[in-house]
């Protein structure tokens, strides 16, 4: 499991709020979200570790073991390099400026010029740190298995419900609005489904399996703002509002007769 999906899970496992620490640290909540969605390049670049330090002390965790993961997952050997270049580059700057004024060179055009050379340099840094967070970062961040289910939540509650005049083939549709990761499989096989942030609104964030009647099992990160529908020729079922819940939820279908189990969960106290 990736650092800080990690971090977030402890935090709420040990019912600490996260607008509280906002209170206390004066960090907008805002930028303590991007830090557990690992949006680092949402936050700007000199305040990552400063707030994810404080972050980490409010949570109780351990500064040097969480540093050190952050380091390692934003690649800051490189961009510490970086940093420490910037202050003599600034002392260079001043040297540069007081050579001009000596020459009488100075003029606005050149203080333009100048101040937008750096601001695009900046720009290049804050895009190239962004650039670190690979596809996979952000698929490991949604991901949620068996195995976590397991060790990381407990049974809050199991509802079975019977699927009314339905008949194979049956379509189910699912559909999320926020983001999310979503595991259709059986005995045999399995199919991923990821929906990012930046899909949402279209229509990449809705997907349809066909289900012939054999066990199916679907495991869903977060049902918040979540639509699961199935439908066959003559039938339409909408689960939305059963599934409802702020953690993941499994979910079982099977024929003979037809019937959907929620499993919802809750982190581990």
């Amino acid at each position: 499991m990736i650092f800080y999906n990690k971090y977030k899970k402890f935090r709420i496992e040990n019912n600490i709020d996260l607008k509280d620490i906002s209170k206390r640290t004066k960090i907008d909540l805002k930028y303590l979200q991007s830090l557990e969605r690992g949006k680092f390049a949402e936050i700007p670049s000199v305040y990552v570790k400063l707030f994810f330090k404080a972050y980490i002390n409010e949570i109780g965790i351990d500064i040097d073991e969480a540093l050190n993961e952050l380091d390692n997952f934003l690649n800051q050997k490189s961009s510490s390099k970086s940093l420490k270049f910037v202050p003599d580059e600034t002392n260079n700057r001043s040297d540069f400026f007081k050579k001009i004024n000596s020459e009488n060179l100075f003029n606005s055009s050149v203080l333009i010029g100048i101040t937008s050379f750096f601001l695009i340099l900046l720009l290049s840094f804050s895009l190239n740190s962004n650039s670190q967070i690979s596809q996979k970062d952000l698929e490991d961040e949604l991901r949620i298995s068996k195995s976590d289910l397991i060790e990381y939540y407990s049974l809050r509650s199991e509802e079975v419900l019977s699927i009314e005049n339905i008949s194979s083939p049956v379509t189910i549709r699912f559909k999320s609005n926020i983001e999310n990761y979503i595991n259709i499989y059986d005995n045999f096989s399995g199919k991923e489904f990821f929906i990012f942030e930046d899909s949402l609104g279209n229509q990449s964030n809705t997907f349809s399996e066909q289900w012939n009647g054999e066990e199916r099992y679907l495991l869903i990160a977060n049902t918040v703002d979540y639509e699961l529908i199935l439908f066959s020729e003559n039938s339409y079922n909408d689960f939305s509002k059963n599934i409802i819940n702020d953690f993941p939820v499994e979910v079982i279908l099977k024929s003979n007769p037809f019937s959907i189990t929620i499993k919802k969960y809750l982190p581990k106290n």
